[in-house]
């Protein structure tokens, strides 16, 4: 039975239960690796349930694919997300690794996170830990649709159109993909099925295709 995202709207609190989920059974350590796990877990999430975990606006930057708000949490964005409430921020800890400090995510429950939101995210991580996260989320449409502009340094940000979630990548012209999968990308989906997804997902999102 297919369980739907029953969340309709981005939460403080659940982006950084997301994150502490990915930090704990990854090991990520980085806010690089921690927005692409997210990244690979919202790509897996909304092609098999139709909608986002992060419920985030996506836009491709220079390192890839990035949930926005979502990274405005790791960063900090005081000013942007005092709107949310100032005691949701308060998250991060200082944690003493091999005598080396360290900043990481305070223990937290993962209470609105669903079963199928915490399978895709430990489908992620299964499939692309020890991995290059940035250059894999390179070869996906998501990012690849702008990798020219970012190549000729045309742009530093544009906004990911959501189709691109709906789409495979051109194996033959993932090098990524191809070093660490060989000829199949791991996320493959028959493109018949993806095009129903598409549209469940446009419809129950209230929006149409173009």
């Amino acid at each position: 039975m297919i369980q739907i995202n029953k969340y309709f709207f981005l939460n403080i609190e659940k982006i950084i239960q997301i994150f502490y989920y990915i930090q704990k059974y990854s090991g990520a350590d980085s806010k690089l690796d921690l927005v692409k796990y997210l990244f690979f877990s919202d790509r897996i999430h909304i092609r098999e349930y139709y909608s986002l975990i992060s419920l985030d606006i996506y836009k491709a930057l220079e390192h890839g694919p990035v949930a926005s708000t979502a990274l405005d949490i790791l960063n900090r964005n005081m000013e942007y997300l005092d709107n949310y409430g100032i005691e949701d921020l308060k998250f991060l800890e200082n944690i003493e690794i091999n005598g080396a400090k360290k900043r990481t995510i305070k223990k937290t429950d993962f209470d609105l996170l669903s079963r199928n939101e915490m399978k895709s995210m430990d489908r992620a991580i299964e499939l692309f830990s020890g991995k290059k996260l940035v250059d894999l989320s390179h070869d996906y449409p998501e990012w690849k649709r702008f990798k020219m502009l970012f190549e000729e340094k045309f742009i530093s940000s544009r906004p990911i159109h959501m189709e691109d979630f709906f789409k495979n990548p051109d194996i033959n012209d993932s090098p990524t993909i191809r070093m660490y999968f060989g000829d199949i990308d791991p996320l493959f989906k028959d493109d018949d099925y993806l095009n129903e997804a598409k549209q469940f997902y446009l419809e129950s999102a209230g929006l149409y295709a173009v």
